[in-house]
């Protein structure tokens, strides 16, 4: 009996490990941030503790909080989901750290990625349209004492709004887009000000920075060119292994500049594709400089043509801008009046082609959305620069990982995903509750009775009647967790 009775008590601890350990949530999330061996990749930076701490157990507890839309205040405050036992300052240290290489450990995770689908046979196949895109997203803020922060302006409100410019690289391998490259921004404006009052200007939060830290640099970058540190992006990103066939631009970067520095990287390998203004910029075409408008007047005759494919009239012509050879299209949309121009320095290339290449542009569009939308992008309220490095790069290493799992189901959209895994991750922490809300009924119950808990659960387990019942729930719980487990 006793024996029958200790394998009965199993029976009901196995229920609890179920709900608490067995959950989908710590099968598939926690392992899908194992995958990415955040504790390896900081280890080979020499970043593995902060404070005592596990830098990684920091790290993963923020990408956690981040999918639970929650900040570190009011998860430290609340104390709600039991994701972690640090206090607060612990994060904030961690956020602020000057030692701490995010730009590295972001690179480290987008090659992760890259090697984890060449690992399940996901790796891009050789005639893959493989892209870097470029683009920039403002991240709108409230305090004028944030450390870099100046007036920018937001293309969607038509107006100047306090923030920063978010400049980011991703790169698309022919089915997904991960962000491996970002920098922050500042605007100085006509005045040189920054758009910012004497008052707000002495108001802004100052730190003294080492150079020989990581975060010398960055800050450094919020006061430069956007276009210089897009050309030390693309460099960075070709060192790092990631071969793309095409970079992908807007009007805003399409420049000689730029297109220079593409051709220049890997010998020529890749291509620019992009945008260019209607506006004075003079293309060589037939031994003669003309602008946009210009050329549509002389060759939309004996040139235009038609593409049934995108409903648009399109002219194709062969020429240079300034040393770059290139090839124009002038396309008119359906019964639209205005005319674009798409560039690229690949010369053989079809408008249809170029045409495609350049709707993947759209990715990065859809990212700054989901990722303002879902993870928080932008919502850091810290006064310190390193703060707002670290969350922009913690909200792009959540995509990333967010991004490997929507890759292997592509049935679910990224909002699909997002709310499956803030659930699960809600569901996971609420069942500890339950769980330790069950042990302390069992203990009060315990000190009522005069009897320990163990005994009052040998009690339980001596009604054969009702310990059928828990068995067949537990065991039912069990074949349900596997049958999910295959089908994930």
């Amino acid at each position: 009996n006793k024996t029958v009775m200790e394998t009965k008590i199993e029976k009901i601890s196995e229920l609890s490990k179920l709900l608490s350990v067995k959950s989908r949530m710590s099968d598939d999330l926690f392992h899908l941030f194992g995958k990415f061996g955040i504790g390896h990749l900081l280890s080979r930076l020499s970043l593995e503790k902060h404070d005592g701490v596990s830098a990684s157990e920091l790290i993963l507890s923020l990408c956690l909080f981040r999918i639970l839309g929650e900040s570190i205040h009011s998860i430290c405050k609340r104390k709600t989901y039991e994701l972690s036992n640090h206090g607060k300052n612990c994060f904030y240290r961690m956020m602020t750290r000057p030692q701490m290489d995010w730009r590295r450990l972001m690179n480290r995770f987008a090659l992760r990625y890259m090697c984890l689908l060449r690992k399940y046979g996901e790796a891009p196949q050789s005639d893959a349209t493989t892209c870097f895109i470029i683009d920039d997203t403002v991240l709108e803020k409230s305090d004028v004492r944030m450390e870099g922060i100046s007036r920018v302006f937001d293309h969607v409100k038509g107006r100047c709004v306090l923030g920063y410019k978010l400049l980011l690289c991703a790169f698309f391998d022919g089915k997904t887009t991960i962000p491996f490259d970002f920098s922050l921004h500042q605007e100085k404006g006509k005045q040189g000000d920054c758009g910012l009052t004497r008052q707000q200007r002495r108001k802004e939060y100052h730190a003294k920075r080492n150079d020989g830290n990581p975060d010398y640099k960055r800050f450094q970058e919020c006061k430069a060119s956007k276009m210089e540190v897009a050309m030390d992006m693309l460099r960075r990103g070709w060192k790092m292994g990631l071969r793309a066939k095409y970079v992908i631009t807007d009007s805003w970067f399409t420049c000689e500049q730029l297109m220079a520095c593409v051709r220049g990287i890997g010998k020529g390998a890749m291509h620019f594709v992009g945008l260019a203004k209607m506006g004075k910029t003079r293309y060589a075409v037939s031994g003669r400089k003309k602008n946009a408008a210009e050329l549509i007047a002389t060759y939309e005759r004996e040139r235009g043509k038609n593409c049934r494919k995108y409903k648009c009239r399109y002219i194709q012509l062969n020429g240079n801008l300034g040393d770059i050879p290139v090839r124009i299209f002038l396309i008119k949309y359906g019964r639209n009046s205005s005319w674009n121009v798409l560039l690229t320095t690949d010369t053989t290339m079809s408008f249809v082609k170029a045409f495609e290449v350049y709707q993947i542009r759209w990715n990065i569009e859809v990212m700054n959305k989901e990722t303002k939308q879902y993870l928080g992008l932008g919502g850091y309220q810290g006064c310190d620069f390193n703060g707002q490095i670290a969350d922009a790069t913690l909200c792009y290493l959540t995509y990333i990982v967010m991004a490997l799992e929507k890759r292997f189901t592509e049935y679910q959209t990224m909002g699909e995903l997002f709310s499956d895994m803030e659930g699960e991750l809600m569901a996971l922490t609420l069942w500890k509750r339950v769980l330790a809300c069950i042990e302390r009924i069992l203990r009060v119950l315990g000190e009522t009775l005069g009897v320990t808990p163990q005994q009052l659960m040998a009690t339980i387990s001596g009604n054969d009647k009702e310990m059928v019942k828990i068995l067949v729930m537990a065991e039912a719980l069990e074949k349900w967790d596997e049958a999910r487990g295959q089908i994930a």
